[in-house]
């Protein structure tokens, strides 16, 4: 849908700009047409006026002869008369009045506007959409074009201790792309941008912390803090490419603080996220208690500091992730993301240690687990193969699987009919001093694909 509005927005644009265009070269044919009959006419009146005009004729004569003969013009031609002979045709062409008028006919296209919406800029970052003046005059730095031309592409960015109220503001460490070695906090109050905003969304395009420490996961010498809306979970490690929401309220005056901490031993760090300001009746508004809101018929979900397989899942976070149900579409499949940083691989594993173990589903996970409603590894909405044959909410251990298997066994699909599309992840505030203890869980990663409405599965 969103893609939708923005194409339709495009498309009207164009029309626009075309309409433009075929006025503006029919105003410049029509004048310069004009200005030719002008001149026309003025030579033939200083004709006429200079002497006593003659015109031969010639009529038939004796023998059926032409003979030519002079006939006097006493009075100088009628101008609608010069003008048929010029246009046999047509009417009387309208002349401007002032020859500025085409001069002034450019200044319409200062009345061009477009929708500040997100851009590719030249450097290959995303931008927001504004005319030239409007970036300069929000310190923004324009970065190619968009709006076909007649916008650019603006880049806005802030750092340690500023605020701002500009949608699409890049919230960047110190010196970025650069990375800072250093104890200290770096905050970021962000605004709304207009009374209509209920919602940001952070995108971390980068964000390189120090690993929490390795007994329970906590996050203890970095973390990434939201403060203001409703309770985000302290992160902590490499999150490059998640992204959160925020709830902002309704409220228009209720800024949200986005907080780096870091302190500990000597890390090379860097960030930047980007806050977009959504307004309430947006289509790109996430639902009410998703932390995370993914839209479009597959993609991929990970937990936080998964980093390919190559972190450790963090300790104390509650949170949801929700996947807009698109139409015609009833279901969901979940399957585990491939691993090459791990053998075996540990794209799943939420629960366990040494020795491994396999899928465990129900109430068999009391520590950490993902809830996905009524899930089963068949393409039915309630049975399944394996133990239990009914569907099931908790999934935990280290393989992804609806039904209890055995350590090392193969991840398999899993499905969900329940609506809306919702995985909970909870994780408690033990890993290594857990009994039994846990250890190197690295979290999750899942591609997801949203199933078809068929007679088959009864949805």
């Amino acid at each position: 849908l969103i893609l939708l509005d923005s194409l339709l927005q495009e498309l009207r644009m164009f029309r626009v700009l075309l309409q433009l265009s075929l006025a503006w070269l029919i105003l410049v044919l029509v004048n310069t047409d004009a200005q030719e009959v002008k001149k026309r006419l003025v030579r033939r009146k200083k004709h006429f006026m200079d002497q006593d005009s003659e015109t031969a004729v010639e009529v038939a004569g004796p023998a059926g002869k032409l003979v030519r003969r002079k006939k006097k013009i006493f009075s100088t031609p009628n101008k609608s008369e010069e003008l048929s002979t010029i246009y046999p045709n047509q009417t009387k062409p309208v002349i401007p009045s002032k020859p500025d008028t085409a001069k002034r006919f450019l200044s319409l296209f200062t009345m061009v506007s477009f929708a500040n919406d997100p851009c590719v800029s030249s450097t290959g970052v995303n931008g927001t959409c504004f005319s030239r003046k409007d970036c300069v005059s929000q310190g923004g730095t324009a970065a190619g074009t968009c709006a076909s031309g007649f916008g650019v592409c603006c880049l806005v960015t802030a750092t340690c201790g500023g605020s701002t109220d500009v949608n699409g503001t890049y919230f960047n460490s110190l010196g970025y792309p650069s990375t800072f070695d250093n104890v200290g906090s770096c905050q970021l109050t962000v605004n709304k941008c207009n009374e209509h905003v209920c919602q940001l969304r952070l995108d971390i395009e980068n964000m390189v912390l120090a690993q929490p420490e390795s007994t329970d996961h906590k996050c203890e010498a970095d973390q990434f803090i939201v403060t203001g809306g409703a309770p985000v979970p302290a992160v902590c490690g490499t999150n490059n490419g998640a992204h959160m929401y925020v709830d902002m309220g309704l409220s228009s005056n209720s800024p949200v603080v986005l907080t780096v901490v870091t302190a500990g031993a000597s890390f090379s760090r860097s960030f930047s996220i980007k806050v977009t300001q959504i307004e309430c009746n947006s289509l790109a508004k996430a639902s009410p208690g998703c932390l995370q809101y993914f839209t479009g018929v597959s993609g991929q979900v990970f937990s936080f500091n998964y980093n390919d397989g190559a972190g450790l899942q963090l300790s104390d976070t509650d949170y949801s992730i929700c996947v807009r149900m698109e139409r015609n579409f009833c279901g969901i499949q979940y399957s585990a993301c491939p691993d090459s940083a791990n053998t075996p691989p540990q794209s799943f594993s939420v629960t366990g240690g040494t020795p491994r173990e396999g899928s465990r589903v129900g109430t068999q996970c009391a520590t950490d687990w993902l809830t996905i409603p009524c899930a089963t590894n068949t393409n039915d909405p309630n049975a399944q193969d394996g133990t239990p044959v009914v569907c099931v909410d908790r999934i935990c251990g280290m393989v992804f699987n609806s039904a209890t298997t055995q350590a090392n066994s193969p991840n398999v699909p899993v499905y969900s009919f329940s609506k809306p599309f919702t995985i909970y992840v909870h994780t408690d505030s033990q890993e290594g001093s857990s009994s039994p203890a846990e250890a190197n869980n690295r979290g999750f990663c899942l591609n997801f694909i949203q199933q078809p409405c068929t007679a088959s599965n009864g949805r």
